[in-house]
């Protein structure tokens, strides 16, 4: 498998249908159209710190589902990934598919720009083996950094998408699936992101003493802060049933959801990472056990 980032080779449809052409596939009557392919880009919903995006990251996952037509047998494909390079940076992409009979590909290229991700595969050059796509298939995963710039500071909800796109690599990368020699360009779903901005750092609510669990120390921590005035950095974190300030009621609802048989949680965050989202004066300037 080669992977190649910010290579100065790129493979374009009609590289990977000459490729092709040199193998044993005898020609068949499949009747294919494009449209009966769909190929398709996971979306994310991110929440990230204004303060610092660059901490902050997502995933996406490329897909090929062949909804109709008779099914026919892929010998390849090539694809591009755009993205919008003031918000998002790839940093990594790693080849998802999973040939039959537990075959590797013969070829497999991936390059990684800042405005997006193209990848090329050619199952086996001599013909020995294809691959269907009748149900739901991964072909790629790729990583993302946030960006600062326009997120930076940011107080709203940013949109954008990955798209689909034929202008990544010099020359171009098109996108197809190759079945038979011949190139099908599919249908195309982009994934929508959504970039919301938190101030604050992100938190487990209910762990006083930050260090990732929910245990004994955390309802004492919150009363050392009520009553003889130990130091918080953050407020979100004691305030373990989300009601806008820090009282007894809370070291209580963490005592009793170690002890009390049937008593809830702390509220959301918990028991994972993440940020406050009820407006309050409380805030979180430091939380050690969250990224």
């Amino acid at each position: 498998m080669m992977h190649y980032n910010f290579s100065s080779t790129r493979l374009t449809g009609s590289m990977l249908l000459l490729i092709l052409s040199f193998g044993m596939w005898v020609p068949g009557l499949y009747g294919q159209v494009g449209s009966d392919f769909v190929l398709r880009a996971s979306g994310a919903d991110v929440d990230y710190a204004a303060a610092n995006p660059t901490s902050y990251g997502m995933s996406t996952v490329v897909s090929v589902h062949q909804a109709t037509g008779v099914i026919a047998q892929a010998q390849g494909y090539s694809l591009g990934v755009g993205n919008d390079s003031t918000l998002l940076m790839p940093i990594s992409a790693t080849n998802l598919l999973v040939p039959p009979g537990g075959h590797g590909v013969d070829f497999d290229q991936i390059a990684i720009l800042p405005e997006g991700v193209t990848e090329g595969v050619v199952l086996s050059f001599p013909g020995l083996y294809t691959i269907s796509f009748e149900t739901e298939t991964d072909l790629l995963g790729i990583e993302y950094q946030l960006m600062n710039g326009p997120l930076t500071g940011a107080t709203t909800t940013t949109s954008t998408s990955l798209d689909f796109v034929d202008t990544l690599g010099s020359p171009p990368v098109d996108i197809s699936i190759v079945i038979e020699g011949a190139s099908y360009p599919p249908s195309l779903a982009s994934g929508a992101v959504t970039l919301t901005p938190h101030d604050g750092a992100p938190l487990i609510r209910g762990d006083a003493s930050q260090d990732g669990t929910l245990d004994l120390a955390d309802g004492v921590g919150i009363l050392q802060y009520l009553f003889i005035g130990a130091a918080a950095d953050c407020l979100d974190a004691l305030d373990a049933n989300d009601s806008g300030n820090v009282s007894i009621t809370d070291a209580i609802r963490v005592l009793c959801a170690l002890y009390c048989s049937g008593s809830p949680p702390p509220e959301s965050p918990f028991p994972g990472c993440g940020f406050d989202s009820t407006a309050d004066s409380l805030g979180c300037l430091f939380y050690q056990a969250c990224p």
